[in-house]
């Protein structure tokens, strides 16, 4: 069967990346082959983009060796739309335009999107950088997400270092303070080009820049559960038994009221996790996920205009990229 994965992450098949790579170490795969993501995006498809007059300011941010530019100084006067004209000469000064989640506002991204997440079922964000010559977007940083790298057009330098912190999460700090750690030499340089693939797990300090090419790459920012989030399910289904709504000791209770507490809250915990199924965590979170997608609209107008065709005997079937679950 057909995979998006499985293409993204060509020649390398699922299986090896999950075993040897998925939040272990970083991955480069160059293809020689320029048009690789031309059904992602190409500068066609920015070149659309950019031709609305009416872009939310929120859709856009604009940075340079780490600085961000506030929304004001590039927006039209009392509006958050953006300025076009602002952006294009902020752009031949050196700075990077970024398109936050690209796949809500760019119709390939949109559709691919969409597939890639019927697939992995975990939620995506591709954010679009477009860099000028010898510039540099961000200062050396890790995310706090696992990312895949899509070089679409020219080429960017990529160095990346080592991990001070072992995957983090939203908790910690995202290290784009500069200076923060010591970097010492990159561990691993690449110059990407176009249709090649550069994977790093969370964590993993890099940074990019570009030479005497202007660059577009979209980052594909990866959003799974995670087992500190399994426990938050925990703590819903103890609410949901009467001995853990009970409230805790207060400052006037004695010593001995206070050692029972512990003693008690432990017991019944073990308790708790020795009956947990797990099975049922997983399901909880799936069902979150798929109840906070927006509906998914590929094909919906083409199909509402028949709606006058349909009758006893027509043969239906549900559209491909839709998520569901079946309620027995």
């Amino acid at each position: 069967m057909y995979s998006k994965f499985s293409t993204l992450i060509s020649p390398l098949n699922i299986e090896n990346f999950f075993h040897h790579y998925y939040e272990k170490k970083y991955l480069h795969l160059s293809r020689n082959t320029p048009t690789y993501y031309d059904a992602i995006l190409n500068t066609d498809d920015i070149d659309l983009f950019f031709q609305n007059k009416t872009l939310p300011s929120s859709h856009l941010r604009i940075v340079n060796n780490g600085e961000e530019l506030p929304a004001y100084k590039w927006s039209h006067r009392n509006s958050s739309t953006a300025d076009n004209d602002k952006l294009f000469v902020l752009f031949n000064q050196g700075n990077t335009l970024i398109i936050n989640s690209g796949n809500s506002s760019i119709l390939k991204l949109i559709n691919y999107c969409a597939d890639l997440e019927r697939e992995l079922q975990l939620r995506l964000q591709f954010n679009i950088y477009i860099t000028p010559v010898n510039a540099q977007g961000f200062a050396p940083h890790y995310d706090d997400h696992d990312v895949f790298i899509l070089q679409t057009t020219g080429t960017k330098r990529w160095r990346l270092y080592h991990s001070p912190i072992e995957l983090p999460s939203q908790k910690q700090p995202h290290c784009k303070q500069k200076g923060k750690y010591e970097l010492g030499e990159p561990s691993f340089e690449v110059e990407l080009k176009p249709g090649d693939l550069l994977y790093i797990p969370r964590g993993l300090i890099h940074d990019a820049i570009t030479t005497d090419t202007a660059s577009v790459h979209i980052t594909l920012g990866l959003h799974p559960n995670y087992w500190f989030e399994l426990l938050r399910e925990v703590a819903d289904i103890a609410e949901d038994k009467a001995e853990f709504r009970r409230a805790v000791p207060h400052a006037l209770m004695n010593e001995q009221y206070h050692q029972d507490f512990k003693a008690e809250f432990r017991q019944r915990l073990q308790a708790l996790i020795d009956t947990l199924d797990v099975d049922e965590l997983l399901t909880r979170k799936s069902e979150q996920y798929i109840s906070n997608k927006r509906s998914e609209d590929q094909n919906r107008f083409k199909d509402s205009i028949q709606l006058n065709k349909l009758n006893l005997n027509t043969v239906l079937s549900r559209r491909e990229n839709i998520l569901f679950t079946l309620d027995k």
